[in-house]
């Protein structure tokens, strides 16, 4: 799992080596240089993998026949070179209309690509063992969703609280206005990810639930956690209307964050979008990277893809990047994903030396959603047509390049002796400056490698060591994605 000052939680908490402090820069658009000439900023979208959709609806019979849908998360887990997912799951046939009719399912794979769905004990169809979930039960509530998993990264946490995960609860029988099942959260702990105990009761909520949930992180070393959540908070729309947007919940403990408004992160941009639904955090180096959804909602078909943010400051405030772009295109006509994209929590998942990126995509005649976008609630898309889980990929930190006859400066960067250029190209030339825009080293691209993407400067003599700019010297076939400095 990524997390946010995980290296900080490292240095906090005894029997977890903090790792070597490094510095990563990503060269993502003009705001993250000091200075440039003749050189401009690409997005690098992610690469769709040529055997999606990864993860299919199950056969007529089966408990998720019509969709594999969201909110879902998908964990790599590098040590046993294992894939997780847990994902909603929509019957074709939808008998129990009037039951909460999304259902939990749980799937494994060895390579992110070729998935099994394995038969648990937990639920039968039709005198069939299936994977899905049905964790626990009480005599008014039932878990319904699962909002989002997480790995627990904390190096003293108990087997039995490896994961972890924020679940949706309703009522068995209607008790609220108008005949509704009233809703409730509950946090709960897995030793594996398929046999769950719940946790103590975090919020009991009204009829309108003001947040989903997308994703929690480590906040500091006190473990505290910030969840990033989408609801529709203030301030308004551009057009003046309550929407879905971004925002952020901060709290003790990953069970008791409350449900209260703490900020919004993120917003719809005119011309751009109506909405943002769902989003997903990583940290590289000492920037948060988030993928969102970009919605446009009143389209018929409607239509969304997925785009780029960052923060700078610690997740206090994000900007997006190359607004207009997405890194995760819709489909071409008549495609899977032709019609809008999802993104699941935690989608940038760290497989060797690449990014996986896991989203959710249906095709053009999935339209009329979310429910206030449909002529009739039960004529919306979301009952009638399919989902799919798709798989994206990108080299490690490649979100966006510098290219162009030119050159550019960075800000000052920490250097502890060691230079990497995640880049492409032979001509670079690198160097290294002081406060005083003085010369302190020159270097060259060599041939030694790390994470495979990034090849180490050779200087001219001593390496720079201490609070530098680098201006590095780029011909027109050029690209610059990232800086590692250590």
């Amino acid at each position: 799992m990524n997390s946010i000052l995980l290296a900080g939680i490292a240095r906090a908490l005894p029997g977890l080596a903090a790792p070597k402090p490094e510095a990563i820069v990503l060269m993502l658009d003009e705001k993250c240089v000091s200075a440039s000439e003749g050189i401009r900023f690409h997005l690098n979208p992610a690469k769709k993998h040529p055997e999606n959709p990864v993860l299919l609806p199950g056969e007529p019979h089966q408990w998720d026949s019509l969709q594999v849908a969201w909110p879902g998360t998908v964990l790599y887990s590098a040590r046993e070179g294992k894939f997780r997912c847990w994902y909603a799951g929509l019957d074709a046939l939808q008998k129990d209309r009037d039951a909460n009719i999304w259902r939990i399912g749980y799937a494994e794979s060895d390579d992110g690509i070729h998935w099994r769905k394995p038969d648990l004990e937990q639920v039968t169809q039709d005198g069939r063992r299936t994977n899905q979930l049905r964790p626990w039960s009480s005599d008014s509530y039932a878990p319904s969703r699962i909002n989002f998993v997480f790995e627990n990264p904390f190096p003293d946490a108990p087997p039995s609280q490896r994961f972890g995960a924020d679940w949706l609860e309703k009522e068995v029988a209607p008790s609220g206005p108008k005949g509704r099942r009233r809703s409730r959260r509950r946090f709960a702990w897995s030793p594996d990810g398929i046999h769950w105990t719940p946790a103590d009761l975090a919020h009991e909520m009204g009829d309108n639930v003001p947040f989903d949930w997308h994703q929690v992180l480590p906040d500091d070393p006190n473990r505290r956690f910030v969840a990033f959540v989408e609801g529709k908070m203030q301030p308004r729309s551009w057009d003046g209307r309550r929407v879905r947007q971004v925002g952020f919940l901060r709290g003790p403990g990953v069970e008791t964050i409350p449900e209260s408004k703490d900020a919004v992160l993120l917003t719809p941009e005119q011309g751009i979008d109506e909405e943002i639904h769902f989003s997903s955090a990583s940290l590289v180096g000492d920037t948060i990277v988030m993928l969102f959804d970009s919605d446009r909602f009143a389209n018929n078909p409607i239509h969304g893809d997925i785009r780029l943010a960052i923060s700078t400051d610690g997740g206090r405030h994000f900007r997006r990047v190359h607004p207009r772009d997405a890194v995760v295109s819709t489909g071409a006509k008549g495609m899977w994903d032709e019609n809008l994209l999802v993104v699941t929590s935690s989608a940038l998942q760290e497989v060797g030396d690449e990014i996986y990126i896991y989203y959710f995509g249906c095709p053009n005649v999935f339209n009329s959603w979310p429910e206030e976008y449909a002529a009739k609630s039960e004529r919306r898309g979301s009952l009638l047509y399919p989902t799919y889980l798709g798989l994206a990929t990108l080299p490690r930190d490649r979100y966006a390049y510098a290219a162009g006859a030119g050159t550019l400066t960075t800000h000052p960067i920490n250097i502890g002796g060691t230079v990497w250029l995640n880049a492409e190209g032979e001509a670079l030339e690198v160097t290294a400056l002081d406060a005083t825009e003085r010369q302190v080293a020159r270097g060259r691209l060599g041939r030694e490698r790390s994470r495979t993407v990034y090849r180490k400067v050779v200087w001219a003599g001593s390496s720079p060591v201490g609070n530098l700019r680098l201006r590095i010297r780029l011909s027109g076939s050029d690209k610059i994605y990232s800086i590692r400095c250590t």
